[in-house]
């Protein structure tokens, strides 16, 4: 189950939303046009057009925030609400199918696939921010699931998640492969789910 982390109120002026969207937002589009080594933070705060000071008091480095701004590509399992397994992970696989068609975010997830690989510390902290939550989240509603009867009782939901994750991944990757989309998404689930139903 993701953790939850409950953020005690600050005092001052209460942080505006519109300021911490428009630096994610930076962060990603320099992340994808020049690379994960241009997207500084200077370079960030001239793009949102906010003081350096203005992301230190939100992240403590450029990895945090780099890592954040991905995290909010997509949606959150929670956010759909839905408590039909298949109508879940449908939405969340044309989510995510959506989202990195886009040209811009292909390049983005290539650029970030290779930083995985070459920096371990942001790897760490990718892997504390975004990974690990949603896998956990995903298998807790896996686990769920399979307690109502929804999928076989014989299935370990660990292999589940791979599936449906890096089949898609490996499909969004730069290797030639025919781009993705939400019929995609709808074929991929329904050859998962005639292994994983009871």
């Amino acid at each position: 189950m993701a953790r939850q982390v409950t953020e005690r109120r600050r005092p001052g002026r209460p942080r505006r939303r519109t300021t911490q969207d428009s630096i994610t937002r930076a962060a990603r589009d320099l992340l994808a046009e020049r690379g994960f080594q241009a997207a500084t933070i200077e370079a960030i705060a001239d793009r949102a057009g906010v003081g350096r000071n203005t992301i230190y008091r939100r992240w403590r480095s450029k990895e945090e925030l780099i890592a954040d701004a991905l995290r909010e590509l997509t949606t959150d399992f929670d956010a759909w609400g839905e408590d039909d397994l298949h109508s879940l992970l449908l939405n969340w696989l044309r989510d995510f199918s959506r989202t990195f068609s886009d040209p811009l975010l292909g390049r983005l997830l290539a650029t970030v696939l290779g930083e995985l690989q070459r920096n371990p510390e942001f790897a760490n902290v990718y892997a504390a921010r975004v990974v690990r939550p949603r896998r956990d989240a995903l298998l807790g509603r896996l686990r769920q699931a399979q307690e109502r009867g929804e999928l076989r009782p014989d299935l370990d939901v660990e292999h589940v998640a791979d599936l449906l994750g890096g089949a898609l991944l490996l499909r969004l990757l730069p290797l030639g492969l025919p781009p993705t989309g939400e019929l995609y998404a709808e074929e991929l689930l329904e050859t998962i789910w005639r292994g994983i139903a009871p």
